[in-house]
């Protein structure tokens, strides 16, 4: 893996079909703080969630299942 792999940045629906999800747990699991996401900023009020792809092959190889409840 290089060094820009482990910088990509993943859409959300991406990330659901990494970890075979659907995309409204996956935004659930970020807002919750139980999945790592980037905010960035369009405006006073809007943001955009970005996944860092390292984080998400990380979660897979670990093999833990994501805590979207508790």
């Amino acid at each position: 893996m290089t060094s820009n792999q482990t910088h990509d940045l993943l859409l959300p629906s991406e990330v659901a079909t990494m970890l075979r999800l659907k995309v409204n747990s996956v935004y659930a699991a970020a807002s919750a703080g139980r999945l790592p996401a980037v905010r960035l900023w369009r405006g006073r009020r809007k943001s955009l969630l970005r996944f860092r792809r390292c984080d998400i092959e990380e979660l897979i190889r670990r093999g833990s299942p994501l805590p979207l409840k508790g």
